[in-house]
């Protein structure tokens, strides 16, 4: 059975909303200026850790940006299900694929956080949901991949990467695993063709599902 492997944030689910409401609270017991959804938006695909840094006014001292951070991180677990909503469709998409396909999902969310949010939204539907851990690299470096390929004895060629970002692409080139690229998400069609040039990005869930199908035949 082949594996396909979902990015979580702006490729199955829209989180922009609850991130931008997070980010704009810690900001705020601090007095410093908030962000837009659109700067949120851009900001996203390196964790939260690196969200919050760049939203952050430059030469912000760092024992400052802990404690905004952690702000951030206590608000967001205990408010990331009030706006966040899936794409519409991707949930039928997934109970087609599921049929015959192992499902995962691996983010740059905590790990707990992450298994919440799948559970919330999508329940039953992924066999493996793997998010980060503080000590531990995120995406675009490999481990979480190399970790679930491990722990699930399954082969770089019977596994595809779904993301909607350079970073998604990085993660799968240096796992040395096959990909595509969304482009209803967090990064602009014209984005895509900027950061990751040689690819064709996916404008629908429609046609992901038949680039899916595809891939696997």
């Amino acid at each position: 059975m082949k594996t396909i492997i979902f990015d979580l944030d702006g490729t199955i689910l829209d989180t922009l909303p609850d991130l931008k409401t997070a980010v704009n609270f810690a900001l705020a017991q601090y007095e410093l200026p908030p962000v837009s959804l659109e700067y949120v938006r851009k900001a996203v695909g390196n964790g939260t850790r690196m969200l919050v840094r760049r939203c952050i006014p430059k030469g912000t001292p760092e024992t400052l940006y802990n404690e905004i951070f952690e702000t951030f991180r206590v608000y967001y677990a205990a408010h990331a299900f009030e706006e966040t909503k899936p794409y519409p469709g991707i949930k039928e998409v997934l109970i087609r694929l599921k049929a015959d396909h192992q499902l995962a999902v691996i983010s740059n969310k905590d790990n707990d956080l992450a298994k919440r949010i799948i559970t919330r939204f999508f329940p039953y539907l992924f066999d493996i949901v793997q998010g980060s851990y503080l000590d531990k690299p995120k995406k675009p470096h490999p481990y979480l991949i190399e970790k679930v390929l491990r722990e699930n004895n399954i082969k770089r060629e019977e596994c595809l990467f779904i993301g909607d970002s350079e970073v998604d692409k990085e993660t799968a080139t240096n796992a040395k695993i096959k990909y595509k690229l969304v482009n209803y998400g967090y990064r602009t069609k014209e984005e895509l063709l900027n950061t990751c040039p040689k690819d064709t990005s996916i404008d629908s869930i429609p046609a992901l599902f038949a680039e899916i199908i595809e891939w696997k035949n």
